[in-house]
């Protein structure tokens, strides 16, 4: 369990998040005082069955998009750099 002042936390709270997430408690303090306790969310964590298919979901989801998609058939390769270079001439 780690204890860190509120007005530390502040500037933390990033590093306190992530030290949440791998299961570790965090007791925010003022004055010394306990105030505040952040803990991770019950059942937050997700199997790895659960990750698969939201993985899976993700990349379907994603091919559907591209699917849609289509190419402009006017580009050529080398259009990009053309297109960089004009928007460096302002």
């Amino acid at each position: 369990m780690q204890s860190i002042a509120i007005h530390q936390a502040k500037n933390q709270l990033s590093a306190l998040i992530h030290a949440v997430e791998q299961g570790e408690e965090v007791v925010l303090t003022r004055h010394g005082r306990p105030i505040a306790r952040i803990i991770r969310e019950p059942g937050a964590e997700q199997s790895p069955d659960a990750m698969e298919a939201l993985g899976q979901q993700a990349l379907d989801e994603l091919n559907a998009f591209r699917a849609k998609v289509k190419p402009d058939p006017d580009y050529q390769p080398g259009d990009w750099k053309k297109l960089r270079d004009a928007g460096r001439r302002f």
